[in-house]
């Protein structure tokens, strides 16, 4: 997959279209009239719009055989990517009071969500970054990357045109489903070993993420943490 870049056009185009489709509804509906949105909010928005931008355009500079210009595009991701992990967490301690005067449980599971995406994707970025003259893993964590921040715009997705629990669904299974079927297509037609796969790595980390977002929540720790949050 690292090396057919038809294919990660494709698939990193198919993410940022079905991402941006799960916010139709809640916001880009209602362009031109946005007042009613936080700052934050607008500036996620574009933050993510730029992210998708620029993982689209790297495999084409690629097969246009731009090597330079990839570069200096890659190098604007060491500012993108931590002002959008800043952009995730300010709207999830933006959004905290208010989930949490609604349902306090509620508010755990989201705030909880938010903040291990935030782990997530720094996570995979920087294995990408620290790994990007290995094409292999560099490309697998980019993927990993992109994927986590498609989740919330599937996950809203799915729920609209479906059923909110079909979102949720769609949100723990598409990372795992996306993984396994390229560790698949690797033992069996590439006859590369799967313990020492990138994808099994991610695997992993999506793993710790879905266990933590399972017990974090219940526990007294973050009902602390949330009212210590609030509270100020």
């Amino acid at each position: 997959m690292e090396k057919n870049n038809r294919l990660l056009i494709a698939l990193f185009t198919l993410i940022a279209v079905v991402s941006t489709a799960g916010f139709f509804r809640s916001y880009l509906s209602k362009i031109p009239d946005v007042s009613g949105f936080y700052f934050v909010t607008h500036l996620h928005l574009l933050l993510f719009l730029l992210w998708f931008a620029l993982v689209i355009a790297q495999p084409v500079l690629i097969r246009r055989k731009q090597f330079e210009w990839h570069k200096k595009l890659g190098r604007i991701s060491y500012f993108l990517a931590p002002l959008l992990v800043f952009s995730i967490l300010a709207l999830v301690f933006d959004a905290l009071p208010r989930n949490y005067a609604h349902s306090p449980e509620q508010a755990a599971v989201l705030s909880v969500g938010g903040i291990l995406d935030t782990i997530s994707f720094s996570l995979c970025y920087v294995i990408a970054m620290v790994n990007r003259r290995d094409l292999r893993w560099h490309v697998a964590f980019i993927l990993g990357a992109s994927l986590i921040v498609l989740n919330p715009g599937l996950g809203r997705l799915v729920g609209n045109l479906i059923h909110e629990e079909a979102g949720i669904l769609a949100m723990v299974v598409t990372p795992f489903a996306f993984a396994m079927t390229i560790l698949l297509y690797e033992k069996i037609k590439l006859k590369r070993s799967v313990l020492k796969s990138p994808y099994l790595l991610f695997t992993f980390v999506w793993s710790c993420e879905l266990a933590l977002f399972i017990i974090l929540p219940q526990t007294a720790f973050w009902k602390s943490f949330m009212r210590l949050v609030i509270n100020g």
